[in-house]
């Protein structure tokens, strides 16, 4: 059940209430067990309901952490092609002999896990690239 209906059974045992409270003294006791009786078995709905909706939830908010750690690693640095589990990151960086003038760096990316070391261009501006 969903969190809508846990507050449709809510709202029905809360009629159920009213309707108790406004048991006149000549009220046939059958009827008002009936009532109790239909007042038990709405509020038992109720908390399948709300438990149900707090698995709901939990379960959600362990989805959204999990990704918001994906996200966070993804956007780190980019993943070590020789173990896949760490990350790159840059450890220096310098311009480029022939091109720094335009901006253009050599950096060097270590991975944070296993150590492996890469170098890499860093062109901003696209001066490098092919036409």
């Amino acid at each position: 059940m969903d969190i809508a209906t846990g507050l449709t059974l809510l709202a029905q045992a809360t009629g159920i209430v009213k309707d108790l409270r406004e048991v006149d003294k000549g009220f046939d006791a059958a009827a008002l067990k009936s009532q109790m009786a239909d007042l038990y078995g709405t509020l038992a709905d109720v908390k399948i309901a709300l438990s149900d909706a707090r698995e709901t939830i939990h379960d959600r908010d362990r989805k959204i952490k999990e990704l918001e750690a994906k996200i966070a690693a993804l956007s780190s640095g980019e993943a070590c092609p020789i173990c896949n589990a760490g990350r790159m990151k840059i450890v220096s960086s310098h311009e480029h002999p022939h091109f720094g003038f335009a901006g253009v760096q050599e950096r060097t990316l270590k991975c944070d896990n296993c150590g492996h070391t890469e170098k890499h261009l860093h062109d901003p501006t696209g001066v490098t690239k092919k036409r």
